[in-house]
């Protein structure tokens, strides 16, 4: 057997510790991932909607390289449900340093269903070290009532600064600051959104009402209800309930002007 020569050994050894440098620095990047902090989100968002509803949701990135040593965060956003059809995220990507991301989502056309918003975020720092995560967030996209009031002033005199408030067996809905001109109309809209609601009979009822006690219904009321039923032949779920409400706007010193004086009775 012919013996190497010194020369040649070394020649070998050579060859053999360029081979293992490649296999070293394939490591280098999950050892570098590994010395960062994990990476977490928070996403502030509803837990349900109305279908074709634009929410505003707010998402924060914490952690990784870009926290521990200074960087960018961005993330992905994307809709997976049974029928996404008008469903939209509003950017549904973006990048900053800050972590903080504000976007708009837009419900699918279609309810009721469950959809999930799938968030894919990342930690990148200012060399190559990057960390990522996703997470799926479910939101239930619902058939909303939208209660439609119109509010119509029969009298001669503007009214200013109308309170009306709608509520739903009881519970305070809405409250809006309204002006009605003499001889006109105002349409008020309200999308009554709801997780779940029982079958039966609901009471809806529009309050009007103004600081100046200018304002009165027709009847001398200050208040209009409507009974619906859900779950039965009358149902209006996902329809449009519409409320009309007739206000006459008057002045109190002419109502009591206008009334007709007593003639005292002679003795």
């Amino acid at each position: 057997m012919r013996l190497q020569s010194p020369f040649a050994r070394a020649v070998i050894l050579l060859m053999a510790l360029s081979l293992a440098v490649p296999a070293i620095s394939l490591l280098e990047p999950a050892e570098e991932a590994a010395a960062y902090s994990g990476i977490s989100m928070d996403l502030v968002r509803p837990t349900y909607a109305a279908k074709s509803a634009r929410v505003e949701c707010t998402l924060t990135v914490y952690g990784g390289p870009a926290a521990d040593m200074g960087g960018n965060y961005s993330y992905r956003a994307t809709i997976e449900g049974e029928n996404t059809t008008g469903g939209l995220v509003e950017p549904s990507s973006a990048a900053s340093p800050t972590g903080v991301f504000k976007f708009n989502l837009t419900m699918p056309a279609f309810a009721p269903q469950t959809i999930d918003l799938v968030i894919n975020v990342t930690s990148k720092g200012l060399t190559l070290a990057s960390v990522s995560t996703e997470t799926f967030y479910e939101i239930k996209v619902v058939d909303p009532i939208l209660i439609k009031a119109e509010v119509f002033n029969v009298g001669e005199v503007d009214a200013k600064n109308v309170t009306v408030k709608i509520y739903a067996d009881g519970a305070l809905l809405q409250t809006r600051i309204i002006n009605v001109s003499a001889q006109s109309s105002k349409t008020i809209m309200y999308n009554w959104t709801f997780l779940d609601i029982r079958d039966g009979k609901h009471v809806i009822t529009v309050t009007v009402n103004d600081p100046d006690q200018l304002v009165e219904f027709s009847d001398g009321n200050n208040e209009f209800s409507q009974v619906i039923y859900v779950g039965e032949q009358s149902n209006v779920l996902g329809g449009i309930l519409t409320m009309i409400v007739i206000v006459l706007s008057v002045f109190v010193a002419l109502m009591w002007f206008s009334k007709p004086q007593r003639r005292s009775k002679k003795t």
